[in-house]
């Protein structure tokens, strides 16, 4: 029997997946770290403490493998949109700057709002936003200038961990095609981008192929894993194209959509859905192969923050996500009229707002925590149901959404958001669907598989949830109304946030 680690760069969590090769889990290991948001807008997190959690998962997937020389491969998938900078020690400079930073916000304003960033929409596939690391290396550019000059490299946390462990910076076409800063097309740093950042191409990593191998790791990190001989790492894929393969949505009218601290719905396609109004991103899986879809900033996040800050209760838990769950139920499909528009912090697809704020609409005497609680689980939803409708309007109709992420744990919110989008939801592999995508990935690479199709029949389905028509009329009531707030209350949002 083969073997082959899949590891998952997350942005709360790695985790380190050991299948053989018909896709069966052997094995699994995780380690959480801390993001810190010291003010509004700020959403940081320590580069040293992800690679100790990256080398202490893959270390235990290793121990627990005993015929070692039966391991054929080790692949990375990894969170988008992070960004550090470092020395020519390869070393950080600053913290790293998540997907969810949104402090660059005024200069992607100015560059959203011109020619040069519909141009950049287009040719990178990632939407001008404060979260693409275009944005936030001009934004260290103005603010940091010390920083800046002292600058080698300008890298995601992938990079970081690949730099450590082999001492190169490459990065792979999947994770640069979501930089703003790639062209998707000429496969190489786009000028324009370039142009705005006020940087070359030498400071940034070397873009290679997805399935780009390495065998050469230091010294140093093949004796901590006991590696006698050369073992192949693949360099791998973003966390958010991997999930489409690891949750087994392969076919045109099927979709992936994911809920974990974010949420994201995507399809494949063999060309880029661009969108008249921008709503949608476009990044690559492999050279011809492209990722379109889009990403909500407030996903389970949102739940974390209504518990802890407005029901003073903490949320670190299992214990903690069934008592949301079970206090939600209480609530009536609709949440007895009650809309919550959940943008709490900022929001990408699909207004590609960092101004944007949460609201309650339609409160009043009769609503209790319960109406509050169910309503952000929908308001989760329609704004994933909004992404969906401008996928179908630019690519064809999805009759089935494979689901992953730490939701699929509420048979409430999988049910709820069957219902909400009219489509049968497939609840797929019970690990992790990016890791599962970076298993699929090197199979790939080592030629085990030669088309995606072939990894269908190794995804598992453990359940299958299909709207319920009542229920469906009772949210397209709310989400007529939902579907119609941004856009009434945005120019309030730019006030508010100064």
């Amino acid at each position: 029997m083969k073997y082959i680690i899949g590891v998952d760069i997350g942005t709360t969590h790695t985790k380190a997946v050991t299948a053989n090769f018909k896709g069966e889990v052997l094995h699994e290991e995780k380690a959480n770290y801390p993001t810190l948001q010291p003010v509004p807008g700020y959403s940081e997190q320590d580069p040293r403490l992800i690679l100790e959690a990256v080398l202490g998962v893959l270390g235990k997937a290793l121990e627990n493998i005993q015929d070692k020389e039966n391991l054929a491969a080790v692949c990375f998938s990894a969170a988008m949109h992070s960004l550090m900078a470092v020395g020519k020690d390869g070393n950080p400079l600053t913290s790293l700057l998540t997907w969810a930073d949104t402090r660059s916000r005024r200069y992607a304003a100015v560059l959203k709002n011109s020619e040069a960033g519909k141009r950049i929409y287009l040719d990178s596939g990632t939407a001008v936003h404060p979260m693409s690391p275009l944005c936030k290396i001009t934004w260290i550019r103005h603010e940091l200038p010390e920083v800046f000059g002292a600058t080698y490299k300008f890298i995601s946390i992938k990079e970081y961990i690949f730099y450590k462990l082999f001492g190169q910076f490459k990065v792979d076409y999947s994770v640069a095609s979501a930089t703003g800063l790639f062209n998707n097309f000429t496969l190489k740093w786009n000028p324009e981008s370039l142009s705005f950042a006020g940087i070359d191409e030498n400071y940034l990593s070397e873009p290679v192929p997805v399935t780009h191998a390495e065998t050469a790791l230091l010294p140093e990190y093949a004796a901590r894993f006991k590696l006698s001989g050369k073992l192949t790492f693949y360099i791998g894929a973003s966390d958010g194209c991997l999930a489409i393969l690891g949750s087994g949505a392969t076919r045109p009218d099927e979709a992936a959509l994911t809920i974990g601290t974010s949420g994201a719905v995507r399809k494949m396609s063999d060309k880029p859905l661009q969108d008249k109004q921008g709503r949608l991103f476009n990044y690559l899986l492999t050279e011809n192969l492209f990722m379109s879809g889009g990403g909500t900033n407030n996903g389970g996040i949102v739940l974390k923050w209504f518990a802890e800050n407005i029901l003073d209760k903490p949320f670190a838990s299992d214990d903690a996500f069934t008592w949301f769950m079970q206090t939600a139920a209480k609530s009536p499909a609709g949440s007895r009229s009650l809309i919550f528009l959940p943008y709490v912090n900022g929001e990408r697809s699909p207004v590609w707002d960092a101004d944007a704020r949460g609201v309650f609409m339609g409160m009043s005497s009769i609503h209790g925590k319960q109406d509050l609680m169910r309503s952000i689980l929908e308001g989760i939803c329609f704004s994933l149901y909004q992404i969906l409708q401008a996928m179908e309007t630019n690519g064809g109709a999805i009759h089935t959404v494979y689901a992953s992420g730490g939701f699929i744990q509420s048979d409430l919110w999988l049910q709820m958001l069957s219902d909400i989008l009219n489509k049968k939801v497939i609840v797929s592999h019970a690990a992790d669907a990016s890791a599962m995508g970076a298993i699929f990935l090197a199979l790939y690479a080592l030629g085990e598989i030669k088309d995606w199709h072939q990894t269908k029949p190794m995804v598992e389905t453990s359940a299958v949830y299909t709207p319920d028509p009542a229920a469906h009329e009772v949210y397209s009531k709310n989400f007529r109304v939902f579907e119609t707030l941004y856009d009434k209350l945005k120019d309030d949002f730019a006030v508010m946030a100064g």
